[in-house]
């Protein structure tokens, strides 16, 4: 009896499995990488992009980087710079104050260093495509 009830709960198991898996489905992604600074040149660190897919499905993947101490990002869509699926994206940003006594997160509640300029997507001009190769490096933002 022990033995058809392990066989019965690793069958069921298995089934939850796949059809969770059916219906969260993940899109290859692939790594993408740029680097994102500020009128003067300098990087932008903390700032945090979020990708928009141009056309897509109803609940749209939205990779999404946060800008390194030396103006780098890689997207990150499931796990940490795992980069993006293919496709066309229109790029929001902002980019809070590090708040010291929090460490390196930006804090929502000072403002926004960019004034809202590429907050939303009717603003923003950034726009990229992400194509099907090992590597996509975008070419450099410069915010203003």
């Amino acid at each position: 009896m022990f033995r058809f009830g392990l066989r019965l709960s690793v069958g069921l198991l298995g089934l939850c499995l796949v059809s969770c898996a059916k219906d969260n489905p993940r899109k290859p992604v692939f790594p993408v990488h740029g680097k994102v600074v500020d009128k003067d040149g300098k990087p932008a660190t903390g700032a945090l992009l979020v990708f928009h897919p141009v056309v897509g499905d109803a609940e749209p993947i939205k990779p999404s980087a946060r800008v390194e101490n030396d103006g780098s990002f890689a997207l990150t869509t499931y796990d940490n710079a795992d980069g993006a699926p293919e496709g066309e994206y229109l790029v929001t940003v902002t980019w809070h104050q590090v708040v010291p006594h929090k460490g390196y997160n930006p804090s929502p509640s000072t403002p926004d260093k960019l004034a809202g300029r590429y907050a939303k997507l009717e603003k923003s001009k950034l726009r990229f495509r992400i194509d099907k190769q090992d590597d996509n490096v975008l070419e450099l933002i410069q915010l203003h």
